[in-house]
């Protein structure tokens, strides 16, 4: 079962979306966000503002599917305080024309799903999509992930995940341990339903994303109802294979 909930990754996560700077090669999809194969990217999480570890990020692979769509497979390590190894899983980004598309798993927040451990799951995927021609004010579509839980018999519950709203509010210039980039300020409300026996309860934080349409996601923010900080992000550490031959 996937377990990732710091891409936005999103937002969620979840992660890392974006296009290369050459409007050619973002066209035809052959760099989306710059990455080759074996470039390392590494944030930052945080948890109420303070440091819960880090999401330790490489490139396994870029291919074009059946339908001639390229698509980049990363591996994502979740990495504790204490520097071992919380879980691991692996994602794409998928990329079409000019929009990308963020792995609707990532999505995925544990917590929603951990008392139906060891059940079956069922997943309905609509992945997160970033187009390259970001302007202020412009609405973009919602990213889902639907989870039914069943068992041998029936179906126990229904879960969704969905990134809402989704809004680009400014352009900013950020710093962070990577560095310092012009980003595109995208928010958007992160809504959690879960009908448990016919209860249906609802969960719900709204979301401060930084994206880079060169490096994907640089920094993203989690807040409660009440405004106070939840889960959050941010890039400290962008390699490519180059770079980390050279260190």
């Amino acid at each position: 079962m996937k377990t990732n909930f710091y891409f936005f990754i999103a937002s969620f996560l979840c992660l890392f979306l974006g296009m290369a700077g050459n409007p050619a090669e973002a066209q035809n999809c052959a760099n989306p966000l710059g990455l080759t194969k074996n470039t390392e990217f590494v944030y930052q999480v945080t948890d109420k503002g303070k440091n819960r570890g880090t999401l330790n990020n490489k490139v396994l692979q870029q291919a074009s599917d059946a339908k001639g769509h390229f698509i980049t497979t990363f591996k994502s390590t979740r990495m504790g305080n204490n520097k071992r190894t919380e879980n691991a899983e692996e994602f794409t980004i998928r990329c079409v024309g000019d929009t990308l598309y963020l792995d609707a798993m990532m999505l995925m927040r544990e917590q929603a799903l951990k008392a139906f451990e060891g059940k079956d799951f069922d997943y309905i995927r609509k992945d997160v999509a970033y187009p390259q021609n970001l302007q202020v004010g412009m609405t973009l579509p919602n990213g889902k992930l639907g989870v039914r839980v069943r068992s041998a018999s029936a179906t126990i519950t229904q879960v969704s995940m969905t990134a809402t709203d989704r809004k680009v509010i400014a352009q900013e210039k950020i710093t962070t341990p990577a560095g310092t980039f012009d980003t595109y300020k995208i928010s958007y409300q992160y809504v959690v339903h879960l009908d448990a026996l016919g209860m249906p309860l609802r969960d719900v934080y709204q979301v401060e994303e930084h994206f880079s349409l060169e490096h994907g996601i640089v920094k993203v923010q989690f807040f409660t109802k009440r405004g106070k900080k939840a889960k959050g992000m941010e890039l400290i550490s962008k390699r490519s294979p180059v770079q980390a031959l050279q260190n």
